[in-house]
């Protein structure tokens, strides 16, 4: 496909800025839809100096806002547009987002509305999905696992998997876990471990059993584009591979910033279990591996913190 024109729904996020700043350099036609929502209590300061570094990420991408819950707006937009690549990243990504209703109608609202819209054009859809679709489980786990989602997070991944699958004979779907890097500003733990080490500022509270298979942004995003061009429907594990801890992670800011951090752990037991996302299809299928495993990619976002961010 010759210069493809694209459309990215929740394009102005953390994964998005990210996956356009890969994609604009060889596909120049490419517009974003987002409703340009904060839905953290991020730092206010900090908040700036992350959305001017994403920013410089969408320099030159034409940008719409719009609520992907409205379907008069969604098909307003995709009749304009005529994509023939659609990637879906719209979402409130918090496990306990306090609400419920509209959290998951971001999700499942806002698929249907894509996937009416784009009857006509029968556009490839990507979808952005998550272990949290999957629910518990204690094992590396394959594309294949029963969808039993525990959060209302993953309900709506789940539910937005099977309508694509459904409506939906043009698709891929990836499902991916624990992305960090820079440009994040939703307060998740990786990120406030790595502010912390850059500013000195207060002690960490650990939850010591968990196990996160952390996935490098930039990783991510190669993933995501080989999935866009890739002939053929299916689920994929895009992920590090390999299922760590938070202890794991301290350690690796901790070699790369040469600064000690100061934590305290704790066991909670009312989270999702989780362990490796099995990355095999994704690398035998798509031709997709990690580049970077977890000491290169902290490594490379502190570096980016500081020649960019700043913070």
């Amino acid at each position: 496909m010759i210069n493809p024109k694209i459309v990215i729904f929740g394009g102005n996020g953390f994964i998005s800025s990210w996956l356009i700043n890969l994609l604009k350099s060889d596909h120049g036609d490419i517009v974003t839809f987002d409703i340009h929502k904060k839905f953290s209590d991020y730092d206010p300061k900090r908040t700036a100096k992350v959305m001017n570094f994403r920013k410089k990420l969408l320099a030159d991408v034409r940008q719409v806002k719009g609520d992907v819950r409205d379907p008069k707006q969604v098909e307003r937009f995709i009749n304009k547009e005529k994509p023939d690549i659609i990637v879906f990243l719209a979402s409130i990504p918090f496990a306990n987002y306090p609400d419920k209703f509209e959290q998951f109608s971001v999700e499942a609202s806002g698929i249907v509305n894509v996937l009416k819209a784009n009857e006509k054009f029968n556009a490839r859809i990507v979808y952005m999905s998550s272990l949290f679709a999957m629910g518990h489980f204690d094992h590396a786990a394959t594309e294949i696992m029963h969808l039993d989602p525990s959060s209302h997070y993953g309900i709506g991944k789940a539910a937005s998997e099977y309508l694509i699958k459904s409506f939906s004979n043009n698709y891929g779907i990836i499902r991916t876990t624990s992305v960090y890097g820079a440009g994040d500003f939703n307060n998740r733990v990786p990120q406030i471990i790595i502010e912390n080490a850059l500013t000195g500022k207060g002690n960490l509270k650990i939850n010591e059993a968990a196990l996160l298979d952390f996935t490098y942004v930039k990783d991510l995003a190669e993933g995501i584009k080989k999935l866009m061009f890739h002939d053929g429907n299916g689920i994929f594990n895009i992920s590090g591979g390999r299922a760590m801890t938070l202890i794991d992670f301290i350690n690796a800011v901790e070699a790369s910033t040469g600064k000690k951090l100061k934590y305290k752990t704790h066991s909670v037991s009312d989270r999702q279990r989780r362990g490796t996302l099995v990355n095999d299809k994704a690398r035998l299928v798509l031709g997709w591996e990690p580049k970077f495993d977890l000491k290169a990619g902290v490594a490379d976002t502190i570096s980016i913190y500081k020649e960019s961010i700043k913070i």
